[in-house]
C-alpha cells in the first residue's frame, strides 16, 4: 500500500523529483570520474571512462521514472498534451468538429431531458414502483374522481397500504404580510395522510395527519414546499406558526415538506399544501369530480388483481348512488364511470399521453442528428489522417505501435467529444428553454427540465460512444499504411479504401438527411392543415381574461364591478365590442346536460347528453360569429323568466334533420319523463364552434345566458378591439387598477394564442423537426463539399495531367460535379424508403395527410439535389482550374 502511495504521489511531484535524479546521476558520474582520475587517468579521459562505465543516462532516467510513478496515467497525460497542442494547430479543424459534435449532443440532451422529466423520472418518494393511480374513465371527463369515491377505496386495506387525494394545483392570492402586497401560489389541497402514504419527510416541523383532515372546513394549517420556504422565507425557522393568507384563507404554517418535493404532479410545482376539509365547494357531492386518487399497493397484490377488485368496487359504488335514481341519460352516463389501474410512480401527467409520442419521434430525430454529426467528424478524421499519412508512417518505421497510435487518436477523438459535450450543454440548456416557450402559460410557469443526473450521465454515455463511433475507423484506416511506401513519397496503399469510407458516410449522411427533411416537411404540411381549420370565428384581435375577486365579495358584487369594469373598457379607443362567457373558447368551458327535444326522433325514446355552455349578450358579436338564423342574447335575456338558447349546426343536424331555421323550436333539460319539463325556446342559430380544439369534430351545444347555466364560478371576458394586443392589456390593466387595486387579471390571453395553445403538440414537434432537417441539410453538405475537396486534392497530379494532355476544363469540372451528385442520388435512394417507413410510424402525428404525401417526397429531392449541386460546385470548379505546371510541380 505504502508504495502505491507513493507511486501516486510522484505524479504531483514530477519536477522535484527530476531534479533530484539530475543531482543524483551528476554525484554517480563524479564519483565514477574520480576513482578514475584516482587510476592515473587525465580529467578528460577519466570523464569519458565514466561515463562509459555508467552506461546510457537516457535509458536509465526512463526505467527509473518507469518505477517512480504510474506509467499509464504518465503515459495518457503525455497522449493529452499531444491531442492538445495537435488541436491547438489545427484550429479550423477542430471548430468544425466541435460545433458538429455540439450540435448533435446538445439536441438529443435537450430532448432527453424533456424525456426524462416526463416519462423516466420516478418521483421522489419512497418506493415509488408501489405507487399506483387510480384514473377514473367514462361518464364526463376523466382522471380526477370525487370524495366519496375516494373514501370508498380507501376503505379496502386488504389491497393498499395507504390511498391518498389530492386536487390540482391551482395559482391563488397569497398574502405573508409583506407591506400587504398579494401575490399568487400554487396550492393543492390534500387528505390527510398524503404525506404519510407517500413517505416524505418534514424538512422542518411536521406534515399532515389524519387527525388534521377530519372536522369539517378541516383545521387552517398549511405545509409550504421546501423551495418555496426558500425563496420567500429564506429558510427562516421563524416561519412555524407564522399565519399566512392564501385565497383570503389563514392558514398558519405547521412544517415544510422535503427539499426536492414539489407535489405528484409532473406539470406543476405545488408551493401551499392544505387540508383537503378547506376545499370551498360540495366535497360530497358524488358527481363533483375534484381529486386524483394514489394508492400504494401492498406489496404481495399484483396490479392485475387490484384492477380486477378496482372495477367491481367502482360498480358497487355507482350503483349505491346512482341506483334510485330515475332513469336518464345523466344517470346512465354517471353508470358508465370506470376505474383504472396505472402506475403512479412516475406522477401524475396529463401532459405524459399527449406528448409521450411526440417526444419519441423527436429523440429518434435527434438520434439521426447525432450520427450525422459524428459521420461528418468522421470525415474530418480521415481528411487529417490522409494529411499526416507521412508523420504516421515515420512514426511506424521507429518503432510505434498501430495501436500506440490508434490510442493516440481515440484520445483526439475523446478530447473533441468533451470539447462537444460541454459546448452541446450549453446548447441544449438553450434548447430547453425555447422549447418551453412552446408549452401554455400554465404548464410553462411551472414545468421544469432542469438536466438530473440522468440527465447528465446520458450526455457523458453519447459523448463516449460517439468518440468511440467517429474516432475508432478513422484511427485504424489511417494507420492501415506501409511505412516504406509512403516515406519513398508513394500514394498511400490505402487512398483509395479511405476514400471509399468517407463516400459511404456521406451517403449515410444523405439517406438520415432525407428522413429528417421528409419528417419535416410532413409535419409542416399537417400543421399547415391544422391552421387553416375554420374554428368557427375570427380569433384576431380578441382578448381574454378573468377576474380574481376579494373573497368577501358577494355575487351581486361581482357581478356590478364586472358590469363597470366592462363598461369603461367599451369606452377606450379602438374598442369594437365585449361580452362574457362561462369560458373563452379553447379553455374547456363547455360541461353537458341531459335534454329531450320534443317532436324528434333521436330523443323519443330517451333522454341525450349535449355539450353546453353559458355566454353573456354579445359574446358570438365579439368571436366574430355572428347568428346564421335568429338572434343571440341581448341584456334583457339576461334576467328574464322565459328560458331561452342558441343552438349551433350540429345540433340542427342532429335532432332536426333538414331544418334550416330552428328558431321557435323547444327543447327541455328535464330528461327523466319523456314529456320534458320546462321548455326552454331556440331563439338562435350558429356556427359550428370548434371549443375543444381543431383536431376534435363539433358537437351538438346549447348555449344559455350565462346566469341561466348557474356554472358556478366567475366567468371569463371577451374584448373585441383594433388595438396591438400589449398596447390592450395595458389599457385594462391600467383601468382595473383604477377601479379596485385588490381585483386581479387573470390569465389575459388573446383566442389566437389559445388557439395555438390547444396545438403546441403540433407546433413544438413540426419547429424542431423543421430545425433538425435543416441542420442535417448544412452537416450533409459539408460532408459532400468536404469529400469532394479531399477528392480533388489528392487527384491534383491526375488532373493537372489530363489538361496537359487537352483535356476540357469544363469537362473536368462536370465529372467531379457528377460524382458529388451520384453520392447524393445514391443517399436519396437509401432514404427514400426509410422515409416512408418513419413516416408510418409517426401517422398518428399527422393530420389531414398521409405518410406518403407526394408534396414532402418531391420537395425533399429537390432540394437535397440543389444542395448537393451546389455543395459539389467549388470543388468542381477548383478542378476545372487546375495549373498542370503548378500540380505537376505540387506532386
Amino acid at each position: 500500500m505504502g508504495t502505491i502511495w507513493k507511486r501516486f504521489t510522484a505524479l504531483f511531484s514530477k519536477r522535484r523529483l527530476e531534479t533530484e535524479l539530475d543531482e543524483e546521476v551528476a554525484i554517480h558520474l563524479e564519483m565514477l570520474t574520480e576513482q578514475m582520475r584516482q587510476q592515473g587517468m587525465g580529467v578528460r579521459a577519466a570523464r569519458e571512462a565514466a561515463r562509459r562505465e555508467f552506461g546510457g543516462i537516457d535509458p536509465m532516467k526512463e526505467a527509473y521514472r518507469d518505477h517512480r510513478g504510474i506509467p499509464r496515467i504518465e503515459i495518457l497525460a503525455k497522449d493529452v498534451r499531444y491531442a492538445i497542442r495537435g488541436l491547438r494547430r489545427s484550429p479550423a479543424f477542430t471548430i468544425a468538429a466541435v460545433l458538429s459534435l455540439a450540435l448533435g449532443i446538445g439536441a438529443n440532451t435537450a430532448i432527453f431531458s424533456f424525456l426524462d422529466t416526463l416519462m423516466l423520472r420516478t418521483l421522489p418518494v419512497e418506493r415509488p414502483e408501489q405507487l399506483l393511480s387510480l384514473y377514473r374513465t367514462g361518464g364526463w371527463g376523466s382522471g380526477y374522481a370525487s370524495y366519496p369515491q375516494y373514501l370508498e377505496f380507501r376503505r379496502h386495506a386488504e389491497l393498499f397500504n395507504g390511498v391518498l387525494a389530492r386536487s390540482g394545483a391551482y395559482k391563488v392570492r397569497f398574502d405573508a404580510g409583506h407591506n400587504n402586497q398579494a401575490d399568487f401560489v400554487e396550492r393543492e389541497f390534500v387528505s390527510g395522510n398524503y404525506f404519510d402514504v407517500l413517505g416524505v419527510k418534514p424538512a422542518l416541523g411536521r406534515l399532515f395527519t389524519d387527525a388534521d383532515n377530519r372536522t369539517p372546513q378541516g383545521h387552517p394549517i398549511a405545509i409550504l414546499s421546501y423551495d418555496f420556504w426558500r425563496s420567500r422565507f429564506g429558510l427562516d425557522p421563524g416561519v412555524l406558526g407564522k399565519v399566512l393568507m392564501v385565497d383570503e384563507q389563514p392558514l398558519t404554517v405547521v412544517g415544510v415538506a422535503a427539499a426536492g418535493f414539489h407535489g405528484v404532479e409532473v406539470e406543476s410545482r405545488t408551493d401551499v399544501w392544505a387540508s383537503a376539509m378547506m376545499f370551498r365547494g360540495a366535497i360530497m357531492e358524488p358527481g363533483m369530480h375534484w381529486v386524483w386518487i394514489l394508492a400504494r399497493r401492498r406489496p404481495e397484490i399484483s396490479k392485475s388483481r387490484i384492477q380486477a377488485a378496482a372495477s367491481i368496487i367502482m360498480r358497487q359504488h355507482l350503483a349505491s348512488v346512482y341506483g334510485d335514481k330515475p332513469d336518464s341519460a345523466f344517470r346512465r352516463w354517471a353508470m358508465e364511470q370506470r376505474m383504472e389501474v396505472r402506475d403512479g410512480g412516475l406522477g401524475i401527467s396529463m401532459l405524459r399521453e399527449e406528448f409521450g409520442k411526440p417526444l419519441t419521434v423527436l429523440m429518434a430525430a435527434v438520434g439521426l442528428v447525432l450520427l450525422i454529426a459524428c459521420a461528418n467528424v468522421a470525415n474530418l478524421l480521415l481528411a487529417r489522417g490522409a494529411a499526416r499519412r507521412r508523420e504516421i508512417a515515420l512514426r511506424l518505421s521507429l518503432g510505434a505501435t498501430r495501436r500506440r497510435i490508434v490510442s493516440q487518436w481515440l484520445i483526439d477523438s475523446l478530447l473533441l467529444a468533451l470539447l462537444g459535450s460541454i459546448l452541446g450543454l450549453l446548447f441544449a440548456v438553450w434548447g430547453e428553454r425555447y422549447m418551453l416557450l412552446f408549452l401554455p402559460p400554465r404548464l410553462g410557469d411551472s414545468f421544469s427540465v432542469a438536466p438530473s443526473a440522468a440527465v447528465l450521465c446520458f450526455t457523458a454515455c453519447i459523448s463516449i460512444v460517439s468518440a468511440v463511433v467517429f474516432g475508432l475507423a478513422p484511427a485504424l484506416r489511417a494507420t492501415a499504411l506501409d511505412p516504406a511506401i509512403c516515406l519513398k513519397g508513394g500514394a498511400s496503399q490505402t487512398a483509395g479504401v479511405r476514400f471509399s469510407l468517407r463516400k459511404a458516410l456521406v451517403i449515410a449522411q444523405v439517406a438520415f438527411s432525407v428522413v429528417l427533411v421528409v419528417m419535416a416537411g410532413l409535419l409542416a404540411h399537417s400543421l399547415a392543415g391544422l391552421r387553416s381549420i375554420n374554428p368557427g370565428f375570427t380569433h384576431q384581435n380578441v382578448m381574454t381574461f378573468a377576474l380574481d375577486y376579494p373573497r368577501a365579495w358577494k355575487d351581486a358584487d361581482k357581478d356590478r364591478f364586472r358590469d363597470g369594469m366592462l363598461a369603461r373598457v367599451a369606452s377606450l379607443p379602438g374598442i369594437a365590442s365585449f361580452s362574457c362567457g362561462a369560458l373563452a373558447p379553447y379553455q374547456g368551458g363547455i360541461w353537458s346536460a341531459g335534454i329531450r327535444v320534443p317532436g324528434s326522433a333521436r330523443t323519443a325514446r330517451e333522454g341525450v347528453e349535449v355539450a353546453m355552455q353559458g355566454v353573456g349578450p354579445g359574446y358570438f358579436t365579439t368571436l366574430g360569429s355572428r347568428p346564421l338564423r335568429g338572434r343571440e342574447f341581448d341584456e334583457s335575456d339576461m334576467r328574464a323568466t322565459r328560458k331561452m338558447a342558441l343552438v349551433n349546426e350540429a345540433f340542427v343536424s342532429e335532432f332536426f334533420p333538414g331544418l334550416t331555421d330552428p328558431v321557435g323550436r323547444a327543447l327541455s333539460f328535464d330528461d327523466s319523463k319523456p314529456e320534458g319539463g320546462e321548455p326552454t325556446y331556440i331563439v338562435g342559430l350558429v356556427r359550428d364552434i370548434l371549443h375543444k380544439g381543431l383536431k376534435t369534430p363539433a358537437e351538438p351545444t346549447v348555449y344559455v345566458p350565462f346566469h341561466q347555466g348557474q356554472v358556478g364560478f366567475d366567468p371569463t371576458l371577451l374584448v373585441r378591439a383594433q388595438l396591438p394586443p400589449d398596447a390592450l392589456l395595458s389599457m385594462i390593466r391600467r383601468e382595473l387598477h383604477r377601479l379596485d387595486p385588490e381585483v386581479a387579471l387573470i390569465e389575459p390571453r388573446t383566442i389566437r394564442q389559445r388557439v395555438d395553445d390547444s396545438i403546441f403538440v403540433d407546433r413544438m414537434i413540426a419547429t424542431l423537426s423543421g430545425f433538425f432537417g435543416g441542420l442535417a441539410l448544412l452537416l450533409a453538405a459539408v460532408g459532400i463539399y468536404g469529400v469532394m475537396a479531399c477528392g480533388v486534392a489528392q487527384r491534383t497530379a491526375e488532373l493537372g495531367l489530363r489538361i496537359a494532355l487537352g483535356a476540357d476544363p469544363a469537362r473536368i469540372a462536370r465529372m467531379v460535379l457528377r460524382d458529388g451528385l451520384l453520392l447524393m442520388a445514391a443517399g436519396i435512394a437509401i432514404g427514400l424508403p426509410l422515409s416512408m417507413a418513419a413516416g408510418r410510424i409517426s401517422s398518428t402525428l399527422l393530420y389531414g395527410i398521409r405518410p406518403g404525401d407526394p408534396l414532402a417526397f418531391i420537395v425533399t429531392v429537390a432540394v437535397l439535389l440543389v444542395i448537393g449541386t451546389v455543395s459539389a460546385f467549388v470543388p468542381a470548379r477548383r478542378a476545372a482550374s487546375i495549373e498542370p505546371v503548378d500540380a505537376l510541380r505540387h506532386e
